[in-house]
């Protein structure tokens, strides 16, 4: 019986302590913000593309220089 209870305990694990919790839940919390941080990029990036590109639609295509003006006369 005695036995019986050495290896059932001995199959348990203590709980972490309170600094290896937080140490790991840091560890998770920046590595999601890091992910957030980049989708947020891409999104800015690609918001900055579609806007430049809008712009560009909006111009005119190389419109001619016109001609100095000249003080005739």
């Amino acid at each position: 019986m005695a036995c019986t209870a050495m290896v059932l305990l001995g199959g348990c694990q203590a709980e972490p302590d309170f600094d290896t919790k937080f140490e790991q839940q840091s560890r998770n919390l920046a590595a999601k913000a890091r992910s957030i941080d980049t989708d947020t990029e891409k999104q800015l990036n690609a918001a900055r593309e579609a806007e430049r590109a809008r712009a560009e639609l909006g111009k005119p295509a190389t419109a001619p220089t016109p001609a100095p003006v000249t003080d005739a006369k």
